[in-house]
């Protein structure tokens, strides 16, 4: 069985419009849809129907201070509920082997800051609700 190995490092991602992939060490999406009972008389079993999109994810960054920075970038998106985050994997445009995820509308809620002697400082960002596209049109 042939298998592929691929680096896992997005060559984007951009929080609000601005590019923050040089200052990322891990992104996690959870993407999908509620499911809705949809079962009718005389079937054997529960149907399920997919509902509205769900939203869940965290973005690790290494804080950096100043204009278009990780800080007042995270700042500026803090509770705004309109958030638009892109992921790519790869520079290129996108396709089936460089997918790229939209998240729209979505909602950083917390403004996560932490100081830890000896270690580089860093924030982990999490985000909530909004719509998804995931593109692999070129």
């Amino acid at each position: 069985m042939a298998a592929t190995t691929y680096l896992s490092q997005p060559a984007s991602l951009t929080i609000g419009g601005v590019q923050l992939a040089d200052q990322c060490s891990a992104v996690t999406l959870t993407l999908g849809q509620n499911p809705l009972v949809s079962t009718a008389f005389g079937d054997g079993g529960e149907r399920m129907v997919g509902g509205l999109q769900t939203v869940e994810g965290t973005i690790t960054l290494y804080c950096d201070y100043g204009a278009n920075s990780v800080e007042a970038t995270v700042a500026a998106e803090l509770g705004a509920g309109d958030t638009a985050i892109v992921i790519r994997k790869d520079a290129g445009a996108p396709s089936a082997s460089n997918p790229e995820w939209t998240i729209s509308d979505t909602m950083i809620a917390n403004y996560p800051v932490t100081y830890t002697v000896g270690e580089l400082q860093v924030m982990e960002v999490a985000f909530s609700g909004g719509t998804w596209v995931r593109d692999v049109t070129p």
